[in-house]
């Protein structure tokens, strides 16, 4: 285990009337089994991300289990009560406050967030504690910008995410019957129909959110239904064929090794 941190601040929880400021940071590589209890929290705000590992977040009797690429805040007075898992974890985190904080994370409408790879974040962190071993060489100024960079990428990439799921949420109706029910496969127009949404829009939203077209995706379900049957059951292929929707069991095997690479009798054979 390595444990890297640094204060700005002497130890002190600043609060201040400066826009931002920066109190504490570091990071810490392959820990585990460590609890953390701040039933009063700190007076000021705590963003941290996880690497890799786990970490356990405890809040209103519930547990919450980040993981790799998942960000979490804490407000000021906020009860802190998290445990770094049994598995190696390694994660990075910043002690802020100033003036203009809560507005700039207004958009923080949840604990955390996943963000997935976040090197910005790990240079950020990695950086404040190498240049903070010198103060000539710790520019506050610059050290601010660059946390308010950080929160500016946080707030872009949650409203991508936001909007993604928005997106999706017009799709609901139709993918939930293309799930439920993919051995009978509507047309585009059909399904446009379910959504309340012209052919055109829903053929093209369904491509950007799902990145394969409506027909494209029911190939897949007819694949993952079919994978399933052949190595949970002892139906024929052209018993499977049916259940899947397709009435030519020749197709649906030449379907089936297409995505597969494998015929469906080979596949089966593997699985036993």
């Amino acid at each position: 285990m390595h444990l890297y941190s640094g204060k700005l601040s002497n130890g002190k929880q600043t609060i201040t009337d400066r826009f931002i400021y920066i109190n504490d940071f570091g990071f810490c590589e392959d820990q585990s089994n460590v609890p953390l209890c701040r039933e009063d929290g700190r007076a000021d705000y705590q963003l941290f991300y996880v690497k890799h590992g786990s970490i356990t977040v405890q809040e209103q009797g519930k547990e919450r289990i980040l993981k790799n690429g998942d960000i979490c805040l804490y407000r000021p007075n906020e009860p802190q009560m998290y445990n770094i898992g049994k598995e190696a974890t390694t994660h990075y985190w910043v002690h802020f406050t100033g003036s203009v904080v809560e507005s700039m994370l207004s958009f923080f409408k949840e604990r955390s967030y996943h963000i997935g790879s976040f090197p910005e974040f790990e240079h950020f962190c990695s950086s404040l504690w190498s240049d903070s071993k010198d103060d000539e060489e710790c520019s506050e100024l610059l050290l601010d910008g660059m946390l308010i960079t950080i929160i500016a990428r946080i707030m872009k990439i949650v409203s991508q995410e936001g909007n993604k799921n928005n997106e999706l949420s017009k799709l609901h109706k139709a993918l939930r019957l293309m799930k439920s029910e993919c051995h009978i496969r509507r047309s585009n127009k059909e399904l446009s129909k379910l959504c309340g949404i012209s052919e055109f829009y829903f053929i093209k939203l369904f491509k950007k959110s799902l990145g394969v077209s409506p027909q494209e995706y029911y190939a897949k379900l007819i694949i993952d239904k079919s994978s399933h049957l052949l190595i949970d059951t002892n139906y024929s292929i052209s018993e499977i064929s049916k259940l899947c929707g397709i009435e030519d069991a020749l197709y649906f095997s030449r379907m089936f090794k297409k995505h597969m690479g494998i015929s469906p009798s080979a596949y089966r054979k593997s699985k036993f």
